[in-house]
C-alpha cells in the first residue's frame, strides 16, 4: 500500500476513534445527570453508535 494512502487510513482511524470516545463520555454524562427511561434509552443508543464505529476502526486497521 503506498504510504499516502496508508496515512490517510490511519487519519480516518484516528478521526473515529476519537468520535467513539466523545460518544462514550457524552453517553456516560447522560447516565451520570439524568435519570428516567429516555436517558436510559438514549445513552444506550450512544453506546451502541459508539461500538459500531470501533468495529469500523477494527476493520481498517486490518487493511
Amino acid at each position: 500500500m503506498k504510504p499516502h494512502v496508508r496515512h490517510k487510513i490511519n487519519s480516518i482511524i484516528f478521526e473515529i476513534n476519537a468520535i467513539s470516545k466523545e460518544l462514550d463520555e457524552i453517553s456516560n454524562g447522560l447516565n451520570r445527570e439524568f435519570k428516567g427511561i429516555g436517558s436510559t434509552k438514549s445513552a444506550s443508543s450512544l453506546q451502541n453508535a459508539a461500538d459500531k464505529y470501533r468495529r469500523v476502526s477494527y476493520d481498517l486497521r486490518r487493511i
